[in-house]
């Protein structure tokens, strides 16, 4: 994975003291797993000490709406905030929120670096201490349903558990996984993602191999971790927010993200990707930001994908920082956010 291009950029007085000094906070974060993970990281610091603090998602930055609060913007840039979050947004609030005193969740802020397509800082993986093995990183055990739903590789089974269920009856798995096992159904899923894909497919399917397992987590690995977040940002931010404060349960969670990952599979398979110098254009009625990943991953011969739908539009980059191009565009240098404007397509490709 990429890590984000873009330091974060606290404003005077800086993130630590912000968070110290602070009597109310009020978070605000951008449609992204990561940047709801370091919101809630934000907030546990601040319930640590047992300060208020409200978290929203939002797709644009609002100005601050009460002088006795503290207000933290995470996943854009916001000068009126006091503190931001604008580029690696995860490993920062995990790094500000110890320096605040408090004890944050490291495998939190390893998914959130993931669900971003960051790495985690050495300080995260350092107190995470996940340990690897062969095999797919998806959040639950049934093996069916996570790779059917699993938005980290787009393949022929993806979005229908009954082609998964047959892909791994032709495997003939064990019960029990064992490492060979586990590698079978590594090598599976790479041959079936990158068979008719382009050339970018074969790096982007490797952030479902070789997982970090999370035996304390909430799934089964951290990779599944942060694609649960990363679905739940744009589609139920209220449960996402739940979910990285420790406050939903996993069922409701996976349920949400099976939702969220059928649709964006159901998009970018039926999709007629339209070409054009640079960019590749989608129509898409759902889960946007998901699928313009997908199709820059595994279909578009161009470096960025523009998926469009009536309400809002995401544009997923690999040269350029995609909230500078998309007008309005808040979240990570590789995937922003944004409402969708008829011009959209014109304007983003006359900035890339």
């Amino acid at each position: 994975m990429a890590t984000t291009g873009r330091s974060a950029a606290s404003t005077e007085p800086d993130a630590v003291s912000a968070l110290v000094d602070a009597e109310f906070v009020r978070v605000t974060a951008a449609p992204t797993g990561g940047s709801v993970a370091a919101a809630a990281l934000v907030a546990g610091a601040c319930g640590q000490r047992d300060v208020p603090y409200q978290v929203r998602v939002a797709r644009s930055a609002p100005a601050p709406d009460a002088v006795d609060a503290t207000h933290v913007a995470v996943g854009f840039d916001a000068p009126a905030a006091d503190a931001v979050f604008a580029g690696d947004a995860p490993n920062e609030a995990f790094e500000v929120a110890t320096e605040a005193g408090s004890d944050p969740s490291a495998v939190l802020a390893f998914a959130g670096a993931l669900a971003d397509g960051g790495e985690p800082s050495s300080a995260v993986r350092s107190a995470a201490d996940l340990s690897r093995r062969p095999g797919a990183g998806i959040p639950t055990a049934d093996l069916a349903a996570g790779l059917a739903h699993s938005t980290l590789v787009h393949a022929s089974f993806s979005g229908d558990e009954q082609a998964a269920g047959a892909t791994l009856s032709e495997l003939a798995l064990p019960p029990e996984l064992d490492e060979s096992a586990r590698r079978r159904l590594a090598s599976a899923v790479a041959l079936d993602a990158t068979g008719d894909a382009t050339e970018r497919a074969a790096d982007a399917v490797s952030d479902v191999l070789r997982p970090h397992e999370t035996p304390d987590g909430p799934f089964e690995t951290v990779e599944g971790y942060a694609d649960v977040l990363g679905a739940l940002a744009f589609d139920a931010p209220g449960l996402g927010v739940a979910l990285a404060l420790g406050a939903a349960d996993a069922p409701a969670a996976l349920d949400a993200w099976k939702v969220h990952a059928s649709e964006a599979h159901r998009v970018v398979r039926a999709a007629d990707p339209a070409r054009h110098s640079g960019v590749v254009a989608v129509d898409a009625d759902a889960a946007q930001p998901t699928v313009a990943r997908l199709v820059r991953d595994y279909r578009s011969v161009e470096p960025a994908v523009l998926a469009v739908g009536e309400d809002a539009a995401a544009l997923a980059t690999t040269d350029a920082d995609a909230r500078d191009v998309l007008p309005g565009g808040v979240g990570t240098e590789t995937l922003a956010v944004a409402d969708a404007t008829n011009d959209l397509l014109e304007t983003v490709r006359g900035e890339l």
